[in-house]
């Protein structure tokens, strides 16, 4: 497969593994609502906020979007899509070197993006989604991009949406378009769920929660074949009189012989399907003879497991299945309960930029150009349902909080799509199973006076400019910035770093998962026999267990010995103070004074800190 070369490469395609861990600070002034509900914003550079949100959130997110700058060259707005900001810049410099220096906007583009895709797969579930908007300039570069990261096979689709364009365009050809590319983390894993594009009308069958259609179906791939119909076969007429086909037994014979029906054939015997080789009589809405039809069929098996179930409906697929005869004979299928689905490739009624920008400024906020909540809220719906989490590490204006906030509000519903209207919102009801959202953004202002007051507002309910008031969706979130690194310039544990904090690093890294919740570790301590239980808080050295090996961490007093090292050497006695756990052991402490061989009695690997612990 082709593969994808630019100045710079080499020094950031595996630049995502030396990228430090930092701590996250919590900034409760800024959290809104409740904070529990699991929703986020973090200001940082989101390379190093991405790798400090890992021991938290890797494999366990359902859909990640982005909109990443589109290097169109301005330089000229808030988030300078030219690559070529102070920050960008510097890091640049620091990466790759000398090199830097004659990196084209388009080399910048891909050293910037390429270690935080990386970063961002490792967040995906493996039946999780990438969905990245992006415009002509780095459309082909980030699909190759996309091809090494997340492998060519799992590319899912390449969207068009018609943004309808900028009245202040004035090129020659006005763009009314933009690109979405999806990528599964394992696309055969990947389900969308049942939705409705918003373009479709109300009217429509697509939106029917049925289907019929005939099931004669006659061609090469269709051989022909008899199906008798009992007496108490179903009609959608009360009475019905059709008299046989003239001539059944040399039209069935010929049809026979050729294996299909062709068209010469319909007209030479002048047939109407189903051919019918006996009287069909129909009274009170069903056959008092039987009657033998002939014709090339779809979902024969089924109608004979109809026919075979006395003429009653059955379950199918999730659905209700039954048959049934028209009113001129023709046999028809009709499958209720059915969840409707219907995506195209094309999107459009999804709102535009300049409506949202207005939206924007009613809110006393100025943001060029912010994504629609109707495309964020309808792209968040083809895969995230309810009480999953969704990331956006260019969060920009905030438009995906605004998203999840709005999808909360109008429930469960599986067809269920947002009003076109962006301040029309249902009140919240904090009983649903609610997504849950992260939200990274870079620079501290954007973060602070736009991405959280955005979403805020939309949870909290705000006054507009024309001093109407906007009621509140409901929801709050978390504000985070990023801390110090976990490790100094030599190497050692920061002072300030805690056993909370470390332990996430630690399990992590040895793990590649997240640290299991307190809740999670209390019931793998149960599981254990009666005389090995730990203790059930989650202040335990017991980490948790993976793959069958559990992990534990000897560090800042956990067994509650606060003198120098007191608890954090693995001694004996030490030893005979952790929970139990019958399997191998890997133990993380500052030092080890037990013999190898009662290590290897007790399939016991240990690892010293600070030196064993991967700083990256």
């Amino acid at each position: 497969m082709p593969s994808l070369h630019w100045i710079g490469k080499e020094a950031v395609v595996n630049h995502h593994h030396t990228v430090p861990f930092h701590l996250l600070r919590d900034v409760p002034e800024l959290a809104v609502g409740e904070p529990g509900t699991g929703n986020l914003i973090v200001q940082g550079d989101n390379l190093v906020a991405l790798k400090a949100l890992l021991p938290y959130y890797a494999g366990q997110v359902k859909c990640i979007y982005i909109d990443p700058p589109y290097n169109t060259g301005n330089e000229g707005w808030v988030y300078n899509d030219n690559v070529n900001s102070p920050v960008i810049r510097e890091w640049l410099g620091q990466t790759v070197g000398k090199e830097a220096e004659d990196l084209s906007r388009h080399d910048k583009w891909l050293c910037m993006m390429y270690p935080r895709l990386a970063l961002l797969r490792q967040f995906l579930r493996e039946d999780g989604v990438l969905l990245a908007s992006i415009g002509r300039d780095e459309l082909a570069n980030l699909r190759s991009l996309g091809d090494e990261v997340f492998g060519h096979s799992n590319l899912i689709e390449i969207l068009v949406w018609n943004t309808h364009g900028h009245t202040e365009n004035q090129e020659e050809i006005t763009g009314v378009h933009e690109y979405v590319i999806l990528y599964g983390r394992d696309k055969e894993r990947v389900r969308i769920r049942n939705v409705v594009d918003p373009s479709v009308p109300e009217d429509s069958k697509i939106r029917r929660d049925f289907a019929e259609n005939s099931i004669t179906k006659n061609g090469p791939k269709n051989p022909p074949s008899i199906i008798e119909l009992p007496v108490g076969f179903p009609c959608e007429v009360e009475t019905l009189d059709l008299d046989p086909m003239e001539n059944f037994a040399g039209f069935c014979q010929e049809a026979t012989a050729a294996k299909s029906i062709s068209r010469d054939l319909t007209r030479k015997f002048q047939a109407v399907y189903p051919v019918r080789a006996d009287r069909m009589i129909v009274q009170n809405g069903k056959l008092t003879t039987p009657c033998r039809v002939f014709s090339g069929w779809m979902s024969a098996d089924k109608l004979k497991r109809f026919i075979g179930c006395e003429c009653e409906p059955f379950e199918d697929d999730g659905s209700r299945l039954r048959f049934y005869l028209s009113k001129n004979g023709v046999l028809y299928y009709r499958r209720e309960g059915r969840q409707t689905h219907y995506v195209q490739s094309v999107l459009t009624s999804l709102g535009t930029t300049e409506l949202n920008r207005y939206l924007l400024e009613s809110m006393g906020m100025e943001f060029q150009y912010p994504k629609p909540v109707e495309l964020v809220s309808y792209l968040v719906s083809l895969y995230a349902s309810p009480g999953d989490l969704v990331l956006d590490s260019f969060a920009g204006s905030g438009t995906m909080g605004h998203a999840v906030l709005q999808l909360n509000s109008v429930g469960t519903r599986s067809t269920a799509f947002p009003s076109s209207s962006p301040e029309s919102g249902t009140q919240w009801n904090a009983s649903l199973a609610d997504r849950r959202f992260i939200l990274v953004e870079m620079e501290p202002k954007i973060a602070r006076d736009i991405t959280a007051e955005r979403v805020k507002r939309v949870a909290l309910g705000y006054t507009n400019s024309k001093g109407e008031r906007v009621e509140g969706l409901g929801g709050g979130f978390r504000f985070c910035e990023l801390g110090e690194p976990l490790f100094d310039a030599a190497g050692h544990i920061r002072e300030s770093v805690t056993f909370a904090d470390l332990s996430r690093h630690v399990y992590f890294t040895e793990t590649g998962e997240p640290l299991p919740d307190p809740g999670s570790r209390r019931r793998q301590s149960a599981q254990t026999s009666p005389d090995q239980r730990g203790p059930t808080s989650a202040a335990t050295p017991l980490l948790g267990v993976c793959r069958g090996v559990a992990v534990y961490l000897l560090f800042n007093g956990i067994l509650g010995d606060r003198s120098a090292n007191g608890g954090n050497i693995l001694t004996r006695a030490v030893l005979a103070r952790l929970p139990g756990f019958d399997g191998s052991k890997v133990i993380y402490a500052a030092g080890c004074l037990v013999g190898r061989d009662r290590l290897q009695a007790g399939r016991i690997t240990f690892r010293q800190t600070p030196y064993e612990i991967k700083v990256a």
